[in-house]
């Protein structure tokens, strides 16, 4: 996670304009070579190209390609990737990355900079699947020479070094990439398997200097239903399940022959909150309300596999304010104290909208839900419940709106669409909130980002603009053979994992 030092560091890391060298990955004690890899995913893998989006491509790509900048899957900090050293010019419009030496594509070719501004032309052209393109950052990718490539953007963006790191940003060329495992002809079967095989040029070494990675390959599978992902894991056929909803993670952490495997990537949880709509338009109704919610007795509902959330990024997130650690606490007797002194007369009735399908945010949403209302009604505002397709949520015009955001790689990926100008879910913006994110989004030092956010995270809290209830991670299982996992935000790499004899 992003700790204040490594935040010290990342500062003065841009401000330097100099990357620190590439930390070697911890050689494990007794760490075995060779063996191969097979995990049972949740879908198909479709394509080998980075820049699709659906989650089991990305999943797969992250073994083949690498990306520019890369985040420690331990400390969440940026560092060096395929780039080993950056400069910032011109207020944060120009960005020029010196490329590191010796790393070659599986296909043999060495990558230089007209690769990565190839990679980029393509990403590019599908519309940069919106980590560059809402709004437009990115204005020319250019060869400076064949070892240096600049990016110049329509305006600074502080967003840009993390979106760069995240997988969809990978170099690729073709299905030729620099990563740990290589796909060969016939790699992506119909059925939607790949199989990958280890690259013996992979550049990264162990702290012992031995060569990455340490299997001889892997086995991707799709296994749709997660009962069947559990079941082909305990009878041995796979080694790994991964996107385990709640009653199969359960399921697998109460077994000793399995261990349970979380990866950082978090889902927000939180309850929206229209302000334009009386009562709601006061402070004191929403605070109620965030008074009001029990966390303790919703965890239960996720069988104690989330986090409770206390803001709207969770820990080790850049702008994450270490003093608060609740949102606001548990008082029914308080709330409604708070609702009688301001004269707002009770019972409220309103509406509270819901997703219809259970998602890793809520695995079971209608439970989720009935529960939210409980504690609703326990202050005096009565919420009808009404289920509704995750894809209109938006459009749901509710006043209350159990809402999903997925934590990215940047504070911004969270804080614009919840409470940006454009904030989703009928959100009114808050002008000053407003004001401080663009400014966030507009500064490259993460120092001042980071107070930035802080402020915002600040006058949340007070306005009660949105309640954060939870962060869900999602969430595998792995047999005892299997060493090494380390569970990085966004897509894991198997490059550090080994099995046991």
């Amino acid at each position: 996670m992003r700790r204040p030092a490594a935040l010290t560091l990342l500062a003065l890391l841009l401000l330097s304009c100099q990357a620190p060298p590439v930390a070697a990955t911890p050689a494990p004690s007794g760490a075995q070579t060779g063996g191969t890899l097979r995990i049972a995913i949740a879908g198909e893998v479709t394509a080998l190209d980075p820049w699709s989006a659906d989650a089991p491509t990305v999943l797969a790509t992250r073994q083949i390609y690498e990306t520019l900048v890369t985040v420690d899957p331990l400390s969440g900090t940026l560092g060096p990737g395929l780039a080993s050293a950056w400069q910032l010019a011109n207020d944060g419009t120009s960005w020029t990355f010196t490329l590191r030496d010796g790393v070659r594509f599986h296909d043999g070719s060495e990558l230089d900079a007209a690769a990565v501004v190839a990679s980029f032309d393509h990403g590019r052209a599908l519309r940069y699947r919106m980590l560059f393109d809402d709004p437009p950052a990115i204005a020319h990718v250019q060869v400076v020479d064949a070892r240096t490539v600049r990016f110049d953007l329509t305006a600074a963006f502080g967003p840009f070094l993390a979106h760069l790191a995240a997988p969809q940003a990978a170099i690729a060329k073709g299905t030729s990439g620099t990563g740990p495992f290589a796909a060969g002809n016939g790699a992506l079967a119909p059925d939607g398997t790949l199989t990958l095989r280890r690259s013996d040029t992979y550049w990264r070494r162990d702290a012992s200097g031995k060569p990455l990675p340490y299997l001889d390959g892997l086995v991707l599978r799709p296994v749709r239903d997660a009962s069947s992902r559990l079941a082909e894991l305990r009878a041995g056929r796979v080694d790994m399940a991964l996107d385990l909803p709640v009653a199969q993670a359960a399921a697998a952490r109460s077994d000793p022959s399995l261990a349970l495997l979380a990866r950082r990537d978090a889902a927000l949880a939180s309850l929206g909150i229209d302000s334009t709509v009386p009562p709601f338009d006061r402070q004191e109704t929403r605070r109620a309300i965030a008074m009001a919610i029990d966390r303790d007795a919703l965890s239960g509902i996720y069988a104690g596999l989330v986090r409770r959330a206390a803001q709207v990024v969770p820990p080790g997130t850049l702008g994450y304010d270490e003093s608060v650690v609740e949102f606001t606490p548990l008082d029914v007797a308080a709330a409604r104290r708070l609702l009688a002194d301001a004269r707002i007369a009770t019972p409220v009735t309103t509406e509270l909208a819901y997703p219809i399908l259970a998602t890793i945010a809520y695995p079971d949403p209608q439970r989720i839900a009935q529960s939210v209302a409980a504690d609703l009604g326990k202050v005096g505002i009565v919420a009808r419940l009404r289920a509704v397709d995750p894809a209109a949520m938006r459009d749901a015009k509710a006043t209350l709106t159990l809402d999903t955001t997925v934590v990215g790689l940047d504070p911004d990926d969270v804080f614009w669409p919840l409470l940006g100008p454009r904030a989703d879910a009928g959100i009114a913006p808050e002008p000053l909130v407003a004001g401080l994110l663009r400014r966030a989004r507009g500064e490259a030092d993460p120092t001042k980002r980071a107070e930035l956010y802080k402020q915002v995270s600040k006058i949340t809290r007070t306005e009660a603009m949105r309640v954060p209830i939870v962060f869900a991670d999602h969430t595998g299982a792995a047999s005892g053979r299997v060493a090494g996992y380390v569970g990085a935000s966004r897509s894991e790499s198997f490059g550090t994992v080994w099995l046991r004899p």
